[in-house]
């Protein structure tokens, strides 16, 4: 199940990145709302990162004031336009590492081992979901979940 999802998404641009809280939201091959490309959904915890580190987490992304947020921001739309080169999955926990282009990186790590998602991949056309946690990994039809926050 993973590994078609990895197959269609490798090689396709990442067109929208943006922090909605402290959750990040990455739209590859489309734009917030359109039915088409794919839909990548982080919850906390997760962690942004270079060749040179970690710039940016969901912790920090916690912030109320607007301009702090809005710098954090900045931070995350630097994979606009970066081409995914790869998706793996920790075994033992589910945790998501998704590679880019350039060396940069997305990975979550379990905060909450009761959680039911941690994170999830929706193929926009299909409606197919894959969704992981440290309970597992699951795969459903989504065709009710019309936005692209959590319900």
């Amino acid at each position: 199940m993973l590994a078609d999802f990895v197959r269609r998404l490798v090689g396709h641009r990442v067109s929208h990145s943006s922090l909605l809280l402290n959750s990040l939201r990455v739209c590859v091959d489309r734009q917030l709302q359109e039915n088409s490309g794919f839909f990548l959904w982080f919850e906390p915890v997760w962690h942004l990162g270079d060749p040179n580190g970690v710039l940016v987490g969901s912790r920090q992304a916690q912030v109320e004031e607007r301009d702090a947020h809005a710098a954090l921001n900045s931070l995350v739309e630097k994979i606009v336009g970066q081409p995914i080169e790869g998706v793996s999955i920790e075994p033992l926990t589910n945790d998501i590492d998704v590679r880019f282009s350039g060396g940069y990186w997305i990975r979550t790590f379990v905060s909450d081992p009761t959680a039911d998602e941690n994170w999830y991949i929706r193929d926009c056309g299909s409606n197919e979901v894959v969704t992981g946690s440290a309970k597992g990994l699951r795969l459903t039809d989504r065709a009710d979940r019309s936005s692209d926050t959590p319900q």
